[in-house]
């Protein structure tokens, strides 16, 4: 057998070698570079056969003598510059060949693993084949392979420019550690041959071109390892994407550079990289800090070696830190995450650094830099650096230089800023292209402008120098589905179609619709018409040319659109259900994109959870997240929450990772769930989301993906029965959040400590200083009005005014009201929610400061961007109301104060009237307390006149006539009785009184204890006792006074006595005068056989000191000339004998 196969590769080394040198001989009669002709028969004839590599492997290198005169036919000696072509010092075909066959046995399986990848499984089966294929050509394993020294080593059978290609196709396809094997034995061994072959003639290796071949290969290699991941989502499910980003590490890519340096030297020197090695290490670090600090390690290195050579050797040789490299790490600095987003101004340093020391930057250093500063929103600092650049006397500006700007206005939708563009270049005499008209449209398509990019393509149509291509009417096509037109987008199709397009006296009969353009409409059609054009797309297979198949992104477009359709979802559901089959049976790759869409259209159905669990599981490719979190969001709609958080565990299970939508849906099936006892417990809500907490990943626990859990968990806690655990269990749940936190989190932790009791006001402070919730936030960190808001409430609860003011000053101009830049506040976008001042201006009356809520007052609409409402002046008038009957209580009646608080309450009440804002009876009532407070009962009754609910009680009209639908209140009503007894105004508080009691089966107002208390007060001082003591009878008579109580005397018996604790000094004393009155006239011949006791209390509640025992013993004694006591036993007693009584009636009886 091993005879065999060396006879058979002789022949091939034969037959190859033939037609490698009439081919040549051909192309150089026929003017051609001889390689094309080469390279065309040898992937003929590798196609035609194809040997196992083990086969390919099995070379001897002794040729026989009918080897060595078949040998003979070749030219001895080819020219030079087809000898560096045929590779690195050699001029064997049989090795020419091998190294070709090896390749292309590799580039074959690719190919063929390119064709059919549907499955995952698939992918880890394929790049285990390609490393066994390694394995083998590595002599890693295999008996029968000859162990001779020749096969062994690598390099007598692969070429370096094929050992290079091959490295970068197994890096390309995933197969990073046998791609590392390779480039480390490839290098050792032909350094080996190096040394071997360093005294023979022709055909050898010397050392120079060994590290040569080295450096080329650790570049490849390095190139591969750098290869960022993709951005698709069809192309991340590889597995090779999960597990290259260990290669893709700043630590592993430099441990390539130092091992390609010192680990094939053995004499000190080293292998030194180029600026291809250094570009290719640059590409694989995202990070513009990391990427700046290895750019600083590559100049202190390399720019020192090469400062030594020119000194020592006195030979210019090159520098490797080219421009090419600084243009790698300027690239990096347009990528968004870069540097938390200020990657454009290191851009901008880098090019003042450049411009100082070197390397000059180029046109391709200008383009990076623009587009920096594009990416990052810097559109202004972008054009300036361009208009720079057309000013600068050294640079031409090209259409390369408006490229970046232009893709950024297209991905962004910058359409105006786009044209803008075009309009300068068109200034400085650039040429026009279809590419940039593209990216134009691109924009206006983002925008929705379909009319002006319809209007721009008829512009390209007639102007000759701008022929429109397919990508320019397939953005147009999208700009009309974005924009939902799709009888315009349906009219430009069939104008593609028919080729109607009128190109000065040509036609486009060129351009017809391709699959994209098919695409668009449908994503914009209704059911039934993306129905029809899926069918038109299948009949276009009768056609010899122009054959448009639908593929999975129609089927896509077409069951999204159907979810979309809200006039008749289950007609909608039924299509997309038949979509799906006619998917199914014309053979299109059901890929998980199609199950996730009809998945959806399930969920969209009513929450057909039953048909969205069977697609799941036929689903013959694996399902990812979008697929489960259709699942969840149609339990979710039906409250079962229990059969979401399986298919949530499911997914973990499967190793895939969460959505912000699947932690969105869980929330809502737990909250809205059909269990009714779940329903009513915070507590088994916050400890079902805390078991979900515990199984939840690390990279979920951001706000980003875990943000609506986190906010659930919060807000259940706090909303606990338990108050004194809710704050801790919510602070836990809040301190499980890893980054920076959202505005819901941190406004649902600020409620919490808004709510419990005690107020958390300090932690709440703490809170809103330590947690900037929106990016590029200089100075005081950027937070949202609803979170202030809270911070500001807790402040407020726990009575920190200051506090609370001092927080709304720091970020009053620092609040995110969903702009990307801070900017002063107006009345369309307040600092903090009017409930936050009115909780302000609660806490300013509670400390007694009325002047700072006023001011909080008539600064909220200017200051704070908020109206106030009636809570506002409702609260501010209280505060007003407060002060004044402080003052009245501390102030000397001779002295007039300069402000006067009832008058800033009656200020506000007219204020509220120029709003129209309409006050409450609150706040009426606080009105008329600090009119009461101040005596000033005429003011006190206009403020009566303008309640509706009190005109018939002032005789103004009567109450059926009025029909307001608030009734009277009667606190006002107290209140201006006790200003008119203030005022001495008796005559008026008896007519408010006389006329509510008249009124009471109408009015929602009767007198209570308070109303006949302040009008006996006024009756009192005005001396009209009779009066009063009949209003006293008939107020007990009503029950409305009930003075007698039954209470247990000194003795343990109960006795009925009369209670006094609530009476002020005038109505008690009518109270004790019309008992002793009734006493004296009663009729009965024998009287109780007890005393008499009246219950005064101990003066506890008094001022000073007591007024009613003294002031009722001194009535007793002037009027009755009994002398009561004080009981003994209760202090708060005042007791008179039944022996005095007794005596009373017998020297009254005259």
């Amino acid at each position: 057998m091993r005879g065999l196969s060396s006879c058979l590769q002789r022949f091939l080394q034969i037959a190859a070698a033939s037609i490698i040198y009439h081919d040549g001989v051909d192309a150089f009669r026929a003017g051609y570079p001889p390689f094309v002709r080469r390279n065309e028969a040898l992937r003929s004839r590798n196609r035609n056969n194809q040997y196992p590599l083990r086969t390919l492997l099995r070379l001897k290198h002794q040729p026989s003598s009918s080897e060595t005169s078949t040998e003979s036919q070749f030219p001895q000696k080819l020219p030079q510059k087809r000898r560096r072509n045929h590779g690195v010092g050699s001029n064997n075909i049989a090795k020419r060949s091998t190294s070709r066959a090896l390749l292309n046995s590799f580039e074959e399986i690719c190919q063929r693993e390119r064709r059919n990848r549907s499955l995952q499984r698939d992918r880890e089966v394929f790049v285990d084949l390609l490393n066994s294929m390694v394995r083998d050509l590595l002599l890693l394993e295999g008996k029968d392979i000859p162990v001779d020294r020749k096969s062994q080593n690598l390099s007598h059978h692969i070429l370096p420019r094929d050992a290079s290609s091959l490295i970068r196709l197994l890096g390309r396809n995933g197969a990073h550690d046998a791609m590392l094997q390779f480039c480390r034995r490839y290098c050792r061994d032909i350094l080996d041959e190096s040394k071997v072959s360093k005294y023979h003639a022709e055909g050898s290796i010397s050392r120079l071109e060994a590290e040569e071949s080295i450096l080329f290969a650790y570049t490849a290699a390095i190139a591969a390892c750098s290869k960022p991941p993709p951005t698709s989502l069809s192309s991340s499910e590889d597995p090779q994407h999960s597990s290259c980003s260990k290669y893709r590490s700043k630590s592993f890519l430099l441990s390539l550079v130092n091992e390609m340096e010192h680990g094939y030297t053995e004499d000190g020197s080293c292998i030194r990289p180029n600026s291809y090695t250094l570009s290719a290490v640059l590409l694989g670090i995202d990070d513009v800090v990391t990427a700046m600090d290895i750019l600083e390690e590559f100049e202190e290195k390399y720019e020192k070696q090469h400062d030594d050579n020119v000194e020592g050797e006195h030979n210019q040789s090159d520098n490797i830190l080219t421009v090419q490299v600084y243009n790698v790490v300027l690239g990096s600095c347009s990528k968004s995450s870069s540097s938390g987003g200020n990657g454009w101004q290191r851009a901008l340093s880098m090019l003042q650094r450049m411009r100082r020391s070197g390397p000059q930057p180029n046109e391709q250093t200008y383009s990076m830099i623009l587009q920096a500063c594009a990416e990052h929103g810097q559109m202004k600092v972008a054009t300036s650096l361009l208009d720079e650049i057309r000013q600068s006397p050294t640079i031409t500006p090209t259409a390369k230089l408006y490229l970046p700007l232009l893709k950024v206005c297209a991905r962004y939708g910058h359409s105006k800023m786009a044209w803008s563009l075009i309009n300068i270049m068109k200034d400085d005499s650039l040429e026009m292209t279809t590419e940039i008209m593209n990216l134009y449209l691109a924009a206006l398509a983002k925008n929705k402008l379909h009319l002006r990019a319809l209007g721009v393509l008829q512009e390209m149509i007639a102007d000759p120098s701008l022929p429109p291509d397919i990508v320019t009417f397939n953005t147009v096509l999208s700009a009309c589905a974005n924009a939902d037109d799709y009888e315009g987008a349906q009219a430009l199709l069939d104008q593609m179609k028919d080729g109607l397009f009128e190109f000065g006296e040509k036609k486009l009969v060129e351009i017809k619709p391709d699959v994209v353009s098919y695409n668009s409409v449908i994503s914009c059609a209704d059911p039934d018409q993306a129905l029809s054009l899926i069918q038109e797309m299948r009949l276009t297979r009768r056609n010899r040319e122009g054959v448009v198949s639908p593929n999975s992104i129609t089927y896509v477009n077409a069951i999204s659109q159907c979810r979309k359709f809200k006039d008749d979802p289950k007609y909608a559901f039924e299509i997309a259900m038949h979509l799906l089959d006619l998917a199914t049976t014309t053979g299109v790759d059901l890929n998980v994109f199609i199950y996730s869409a009809s998945i959806w259209m399930a969920e969209a159905n009513c929450g057909d959870y039953q048909t969205a669990v069977r697609l799941l599981r036929e689903m013959e490719c694996s399902a990812n997240e979008i697929c489960y979190d259709g699942v969840i969001s149609a339990f979710s709609q039906h409250g079962l929450h229990r059969e979401a958080l399986y298919f949530y565990y499911e997914m973990q299970h499967l190793g895939l990772s969460a959505t912000r939508k699947t932690y969105q849906r869980l929330v809502f099936a737990i909250d809205n769930t059909r269990d009714p006892e779940l329903s009513m417990s915070c507590q088994k809500k916050a400890a079902l989301l805390d078991g979900v907490l515990l199984t939840m990943p690390e990279n979920d626990r951001s706000v980003q993906i875990g943000g609506p859990l986190f906010e659930s968990l919060i807000t259940n806690h706090g909303n606990a029965s338990d108050p004194g655990t809710s704050y801790q269990a919510s602070r836990k749940a809040f301190d499980n959040i890893v980054g920076p936190v959202d505005d819901h989190c941190l406004s649902a932790m600020l409620r919490v400590c808004s709510s419990v009791k005690p107020v958390k006001w300090e932690e709440a402070i703490l809170l809103i200083h330590s947690s900037d919730i929106v990016n590029k936030a200089y100075g005081p960190g950027l937070v949202s009005s609803r979170a202030l808001s809270y911070a500001v409430i807790a402040c407020a609860k726990a009575d920190q005014w200051e506090e609370a003011l001092n927080l709304i000053e720091l970020y009053r101009h620092h609040v995110d009201q969903g702009i990307t830049e801070s900017k002063l506040v107006t009345k369309k976008n307040g600092v903090v929610r009017v409930a936050a001042i009115n909780c302000v201006i609660r806490a300013c009356g509670r400390s007694s400061r009325p002047d700072i809520a006023v001011q909080l007052l008539n600064d909220m609409s200017v200051r704070y961007g908020v109206d106030p409402d009636e809570v506002s002046y409702r609260l501010a008038i209280i505060a007003c109301n407060q002060a004044e009957h402080r003052e009245m209580r501390s102030r000397d009646s001779s002295i007039r104060p300069e402000l006067q608080w009832w008058e800033c309450a009656l200020s506000l009440l007219r204020r509220m009237s120029e709003d129209e804002i309409k006050p409450s009876l609150q706040t009426f009532s606080s009105v008329v307390s600090s009119c009461e407070a101040a005596g000033e009962w005429q003011r006190a009754i206009g403020v009566l006149r303008l309640m509706p609910s009190f005109s018939p009680l002032i005789g103004d009209g009567k109450l059926e006539e009025v029909g307001t639908p608030e009734p009277a209140n009667l606190y006002c009503l107290n209140a201006a009785i006790s200003a008119c007894e203030k005022g001495g105004a008796w005559v008026e508080a008896l007519q408010l009184f006389e006329n509510t009691r008249s009124m009471q089966n109408t009015s929602s107002v009767r007198p209570n204890f308070i109303t006949v208390s302040s009008l006996l007060i006024a009756l009192e001082k005005a001396n009209q006792l009779e009066l009063a003591e009949s209003i006293y009878k008939d107020a007990v008579r009503e029950k409305i006074v009930l003075p007698w109580k039954r209470r247990y005397d000194s003795d343990g018996k109960l006795q009925r006595m009369m209670d006094l604790h609530k009476f002020s000094e005038p109505m008690a004393k009518i109270a004790v005068r019309s008992h002793m009155e009734t006493t004296l006239s009663s009729r009965r011949k024998k009287l109780d056989s007890v005393d008499a006791v009246f219950i005064v209390g101990k003066g506890k509640r008094s001022e000073e000191k007591p007024v009613l025992m003294p002031a009722i013993i001194q009535l007793l004694h002037e009027e009755y000339g009994i002398d009561a006591t004080v009981d003994k036993n209760n202090k708060g007693r005042i007791r008179v004998a039944k022996e005095a009584i007794e005596a009373l009636i017998e020297r009254r009886k005259w």
